[in-house]
């Protein structure tokens, strides 16, 4: 058996006992867990029983975000090699239906995701295992912290695709946790010097202007909308929605200036969400949503390898699993400045 961080209902982890997983196909690799981190979604389970509408299947072991050691390869598997360091691309794609075919691997339609209840095991557990292709050895000097956060850094880069902004033009960040951070810096990256940022948590707003915002705020705390557009009285040319909230996405359709962008990377509880119709038709806004990340785990590595981007800062608490409910309450009600939240194994 092994340890595994087991959701065992709304506000419930339980440190259990599991099976130890082993290699079915060729070409699987076992990998044993160095560091996994607590995404918002991971939250989304702990927090509530429905994501989306959908009701979430507990028991389950969720996590998606993760470094690993190969343990053993299946011998299908010849990239890669016992002792090996990894970072984990989560999504499974099947490679023969229409979407993999056609480059979107991540809209899938036989898609598997490592830690999506009724869907996989996560990698909150000592052990899992994935497709040898799934699998990224690291650059040499990359410690493992830095590798299990080029998961969440390749969402920020695949959304920020969807803009072809740079130099000149101006954007928001609403909702600044690692993803929304993740994006302030995939922006300034790429030529963005007028960036504005929000997020409910104070300490999250001031992390915002210290990284690369020009201008930051706490949407509880004010009229944001009035104060950025004081800034930037045409509006701003994008808007990344990174929270899930309502109110956020009211605030991005007032910020817009017209044939502006409405990217929309949070994930919200709720089953439904609503726009002012008249307002994003006079405005002829673009509203692109974001479905995890299209093969952008390589990419991130090699920025964060290269040293152009330092994520460091982001890794706030690191607990070991016996600690794994601390954890959760710790990431999901944003306790002591945490921003990402990871457990070492």
């Amino acid at each position: 058996p092994m340890k595994a961080a087991v959701l065992t209902g709304v506000g419930r982890v339980e440190v259990r006992d599991v099976p130890k997983p082993g290699i079915k196909a060729p070409d699987d690799v076992l990998l044993k867990t160095a560091v996994a981190g607590l995404c918002g979604s991971d939250l989304h389970y702990f927090i509530a029983d429905r994501v989306g509408g959908e009701k979430v299947a507990y028991p389950a072991i969720v996590g998606h975000e993760c470094s690993a050691v190969v343990e053993t390869v299946g011998p299908a598997a010849t990239r890669i090699k016992p002792g090996d360091r990894v970072a984990v691309e989560p999504a499974i794609s099947c490679g023969t239906c229409d979407q993999c075919r056609s480059g979107r691997p991540h809209t899938c339609r036989n898609l598997g995701f490592l830690g999506h209840p009724g869907e996989r095991n996560g990698c909150l557990a000592e052990y899992f295992v994935m497709p040898a292709r799934n699998c990224f050895p690291l650059p040499e000097g990359m410690t493992m912290t830095e590798a299990m956060l080029a998961e969440p850094l390749s969402i920020a880069l695949h959304a920020f695709h969807f803009w072809s902004g740079g130099k000149g033009q101006a954007m928001a960040v609403l909702g600044c946790g690692p993803i929304g951070l993740c994006v302030l810096m995939t922006a300034r990256l790429n030529g963005v010097r007028d960036i504005y940022a929000t997020d409910k948590v104070d300490e999250r707003a001031a992390i915002a202007l210290k990284t690369c915002a020009v201008w930051a705020g706490n949407p509880d705390g004010g009229d944001i909308v009035r104060d950025i557009l004081d800034r930037q009285p045409l509006g701003l040319d994008a808007v990344f929605e990174c929270c899930g909230d309502q109110a956020a996405l009211d605030q991005a359709v007032e910020l817009l200036k017209p044939g502006g962008t409405l990217v929309f990377v949070g994930v919200p509880l709720s089953e439904r969400v609503y726009f002012p119709s008249g307002r994003i038709r006079r405005k002829e806004i673009r509203i692109q949503n974001v479905r995890r990340q299209n093969r952008c785990v390589e990419q991130a590595l090699d920025l964060v390898g290269a040293g152009k981007l330092d994520l460091n800062f982001l890794a706030t608490h690191t607990f070991e699993v016996k600690d794994a409910q601390k954890a959760f309450e710790t990431a999901a009600y944003r306790r002591d400045g945490a921003l990402k939240v990871s457990i070492a194994f």
